[in-house]
């Protein structure tokens, strides 16, 4: 029979699909990155259902209290976001780094012909008196 003490998972793990999906809708998290998140809020749904089959996990690990290896596979899912996200921020650093250098490139050939433009005019300039 379903235990009562899992319906908890099962609606926190909906809710956080629900959120989920609202906020790519409105841009505010990739569809990329929601991926990952649709994951985690499927295994809160499905893992109540499924829970003989995480006991019989642990002890072919060797693990001999189940929530100890569902607390592992989630610190393990924590460590790859944390992964993904540091090197998603290291490459946004490097964007900015090049956008740096191209602003400062496109700002020294602005002011280069800038000072044409006004040597420019003030032959022109000469020229007519």
């Amino acid at each position: 029979m379903y235990n009562l003490r899992y319906i908890p998972f099962v609606i926190i793990g909906v809710f956080a699909i629900v959120f989920l999906i609202v906020n790519v809708k409105r841009k505010k998290f990739s569809e990329k990155d929601s991926l990952i998140w649709a994951f985690a809020g499927l295994i809160l749904i499905l893992s109540p259902f499924y829970m003989d089959y995480v006991d019989k996990l642990a002890v072919m690990v060797g693990v001999d209290y189940a929530p100890s290896l569902i607390f592992a596979m989630a610190f393990l899912f924590v460590f790859f976001l944390i992964y993904r996200l540091t090197a998603t921020v290291h490459n946004l650093n490097e964007k900015v780094t090049e956008l740096i250098q191209l602003n400062s490139i496109y700002e020294n050939e602005l002011r280069i012909l800038k000072e044409k433009l006004d040597e420019r005019d003030l032959k022109d300039g000469d020229n007519k008196s």
